[in-house]
C-alpha cells in the first residue's frame, strides 16, 4: 500500500464579526494529495506552473484575486498534474449557532477543533500519510497546527502510520498549490468572495476533488443552501435518504472496525456527490471502491465490496439505489424503484426457484418432508406458508 503526502493549507481565519468584509465567513483547510510515488513529478511540474505564472514569486491565491480568467488558466495548467483534493470548509455562521456549547468563541478551541476534524479524516481514508504544513510565518492557525502536531507525535494508536513534515512554503510549492486551491474555493463558499462573475469552480476541480466536507453538518449544508441537485428531485425522498446516511456517520465515526471505517469512507463519497452533481448520476462502483484505495480495504473484490460495504449500509438503515450504471443516493421516486427493480430481478426468481425445489420434494415425499421445517428457516417458511396461491414463479 502506497504512502500518500498530504500538502496543507488554508483560507481565513478566526474571527466572528462575519459580517465585517475584512473577517472571511467560511475557514477552508485544503490537502493536496499526491502519492508518494509521484512526488517529484509533481513538485517538478508546479514549480514549472509557478515560473509562468508567477515569475520569481509565490503560487498564491491572494496574487490573482478576482481575476477569474487567470485563476483559469492556472488551474487548466495544474489539471493534468497526479494529485487530488481534499477540503474541509467550516460555515462560521452555522458554527456562531451552537459555539457557546463547544466554546468555539476562543481561538485555541477554535483552531483544535479544525485540526481534529482536518486530521481525523485524513487517517481515516490513508493508512500511509505524510503532512507536509508550512511551520514559518506569523500564520496563527498553521503555527497551531504544526504545535498540535508536534504534542500528538508520539501517540502511534492515534495517528496510525503517519508523519508529519513541516516546510517553508517559499520553498515547497506543494504546499503553495494547497494555498491557492483552499483560496479558489473561498468563491464558491465565503459570502464576501462568492459572486456572478465568479465561474463554478467546483465543477472545474470536479475530477480532482476526492470529498469537501462541510462543518457543521446539517441538512441544509447539503440540500437547500449548497444544493446543485436536479430540478426534478423529490424533497421528502432527497431529505429521508440524506438524512439516513448522516445517521449512520454521526453514530459510527467514532468506531475503530476497519470495515466501519471503510462504509464511512464511500458513503461520505456518496453524500459529496449528492451534493455536489448537478445531473445527479450513479458512481461506477470502480469509482467507489477506488475510494478505499490507501485503506486495508485497497484489494477489495466487486462481490465483497457489494456483501461487506454496500450490503452491510443497507442493512444499517442507509438507502442506497442501485442500477446497472453503479450506486447513488437516491433524491427522487424513480431511483428507489431502480433499486427494487433490479433485485427484484435477482431476488423474485431465487424465491421461485426456491419454492419450486420444496413444493417438489413436499410432493415427493408425501407431505412428509419440508426443507424449510427448521427453526432458522422459520421466517422465510412464513413468508411461503403466506403467500397467496401461485403468487411466485406459476
Amino acid at each position: 500500500m502506497e504512502r500518500v503526502y498530504a500538502f496543507t493549507d488554508e483560507y481565513g481565519a478566526f474571527g466572528w464579526d462575519i459580517n465585517n468584509p475584512d473577517v472571511s465567513t467560511h475557514f477552508i483547510i485544503t490537502a493536496i494529495i499526491v502519492e508518494e510515488t509521484n512526488v517529484d513529478q509533481y513538485r517538478k511540474c508546479v514549480e514549472q506552473i509557478r515560473k509562468n505564472h508567477f515569475q520569481a514569486g509565490e503560487m498564491k491565491s491572494s496574487k490573482v484575486s478576482r481575476n477569474h480568467e487567470r485563476r483559469k488558466r492556472i488551474l487548466t495548467d495544474l489539471s493534468p498534474l497526479p494529485f487530488s483534493i481534499f477540503s474541509v470548509c467550516i460555515d462560521k455562521k452555522k458554527c456562531l449557532e451552537n459555539m457557546n456549547s463547544k466554546g468555539l468563541q476562543y481561538k485555541k478551541v477554535f483552531y483544535k477543533f479544525m485540526n481534529n476534524i482536518v486530521h481525523k479524516e485524513l487517517r481515516r481514508a490513508f493508512n500511509k500519510v505524510t503532512i507536509i504544513a508550512d511551520e514559518i510565518g506569523s500564520n496563527e492557525y498553521m503555527q497551531s497546527f504544526c504545535q498540535y502536531v508536534i504534542n500528538h507525535q508520539d501517540m502511534p494508536n492515534l495517528w496510525g502510520d503517519a508523519d508529519f513534515s513541516f516546510q517553508n512554503s517559499k520553498n515547497d510549492v506543494g504546499l503553495q498549490v494547497a494555498d491557492f486551491i483552499s483560496g479558489t474555493l473561498a468563491y464558491m463558499f465565503d459570502k464576501h468572495k462568492t459572486s456572478e462573475d465568479a465561474p463554478n469552480y467546483l465543477e472545474i476541480l470536479n475530477s480532482k476533488l476526492i470529498r469537501i466536507e462541510l462543518y457543521p453538518k446539517t441538512y441544509e449544508n447539503y440540500i437547500l443552501e449548497k444544493s446543485a441537485i436536479a430540478e426534478d428531485y423529490d424533497e421528502t425522498i432527497a431529505k429521508l435518504c440524506f438524512a439516513q446516511a448522516v445517521k449512520f456517520i454521526e453514530c459510527h465515526s467514532d468506531d475503530d472496525n476497519p470495515e466501519i471505517q471503510a462504509q464511512i469512507i464511500v458513503l461520505k463519497y456518496m453524500l459529496f456527490r449528492f451534493m455536489n452533481n448537478d445531473t445527479r448520476g450513479y458512481i461506477y462502483t470502480n469509482e467507489l471502491k477506488n475510494q478505499l484505495s490507501n485503506t486495508t480495504f485497497n484489494e477489495i473484490s466487486t462481490a465483497t465490496f457489494r456483501m461487506r460495504i454496500i450490503g452491510k449500509l443497507r442493512d444499517k438503515g442507509v438507502i442506497i439505489a442501485s442500477s446497472s450504471k453503479g450506486y447513488k443516493l437516491p433524491s427522487k421516486l424513480s431511483e428507489l424503484y431502480d433499486f427494487i427493480n433490479r433485485d427484484a430481478s435477482i431476488v423474485i426468481p431465487m424465491l421461485a426457484r426456491l419454492k419450486k425445489c420444496r413444493d417438489l420434494v413436499k410432493l415427493g415425499t408425501a407431505n412428509n418432508l419440508d426443507l424449510l421445517d427448521h427453526t432458522e428457516y422459520q421466517s422465510l417458511k412464513a413468508y411461503f406458508d403466506n403467500l397467496p396461491i401461485s403468487n411466485i414463479g406459476e
